[in-house]
This record gives C-alpha cells, sequence and structure tokens, in this order.
C-alpha cells in the first residue's frame, strides 16, 4: 500500500513538472531586415495561456544599426548594446508549428524598437524562423533557437 502511495507521488511529480516545462518555452536569437545590416539579439519567453493563445516577453538588444543608411547610424549608433523589451500575445497553431505574434506593450527607455507583428515557425528540433512586419515592410527576420529552461 504504502509503495502504491509513492509510486502515485512519484508519478504525478512526473505529470506535473513535464505539464510545467510544456507551458514556458525560451528561445534565443536574432533579429534580422532584409537590405540592411539591423541586427538586434533577443531572448524570448514565450507562455501558454489556454487552449491555442499564448504571451510573452522580447529581451531586445540592439547589437547594429543599418550602415547602409544614414539617419539609421546617427540615431542609433551610440546606442548599441542598449536594451528594450516588448510585450507580445497571439496564438499558436501545434497543426503547423505556427506561432503569430503581435507587440502590444514595451519598456523601451532609450527608444530603440518598435511594437512589432510576428509570423514563427518552429521546427521539430525546437528552432523558430520567420518573418516580421518591420514598419509595413514584411522583411523584418527572425531566427532563433530553443533553450532548455531549468526547473527548480
Amino acid at each position: 500500500m504504502q509503495k502504491t502511495i509513492l509510486f502515485s507521488i512519484f508519478l504525478s511529480s512526473l505529470i506535473y513538472q513535464n505539464n510545467t516545462t510544456a507551458q514556458t518555452k525560451h528561445f534565443q536569437g536574432n533579429w534580422t531586415k532584409l537590405e540592411t545590416t539591423y541586427d538586434f539579439k533577443f531572448d524570448l519567453f514565450l507562455e501558454f495561456t489556454g487552449g491555442n493563445q499564448v504571451k510573452g516577453v522580447f529581451h531586445w538588444e540592439l547589437v547594429n544599426y543599418d550602415e547602409n543608411f544614414q539617419f539609421s547610424k546617427d540615431y542609433y549608433e551610440n546606442k548599441i548594446g542598449l536594451q528594450a523589451k516588448e510585450y507580445v500575445r497571439g496564438t499558436y497553431d501545434p497543426a503547423t508549428k505556427q506561432y503569430i505574434l503581435k507587440g502590444y506593450k514595451k519598456d523601451d527607455p532609450h527608444s530603440i524598437i518598435g511594437l512589432d507583428l510576428y509570423r514563427i515557425k518552429e521546427s521539430d528540433k525546437g528552432d523558430i524562423g520567420g518573418d516580421t512586419k518591420a514598419n509595413n515592410s514584411w522583411q523584418g527576420r527572425i531566427n532563433g533557437q530553443a533553450v532548455l529552461i531549468n526547473q527548480v
């Protein structure tokens, strides 16, 4: 009887741990824009909130401005290394492994980012890639890798 109870507790803890892990994802990568030298690195944390709904936050860091555009150089050159947060929410389709995310709020004291719209596909290995609206151009590119989230 005692072995059955202990086994049930053990099994329940495994199920709970797996559900917790499946509910939050972490990705690291870069955002670029076609025909520019813009480069932002990111950490993206996504939480599954029920059904196909997700919410999350991008932690952005400016790596490089567009060297082909004088305004970009003038505006961003002294902001390299600065950081901002963009809060997103959207949907995940498990059949296509696609996220549709929309930025709705930001913490950006240095004015280095804009809110964006993202179409991101997750590979079988857990990596992500896709495009972003990028000021109505759809020339933004996002690529990242899954990061294992440690359980406490």
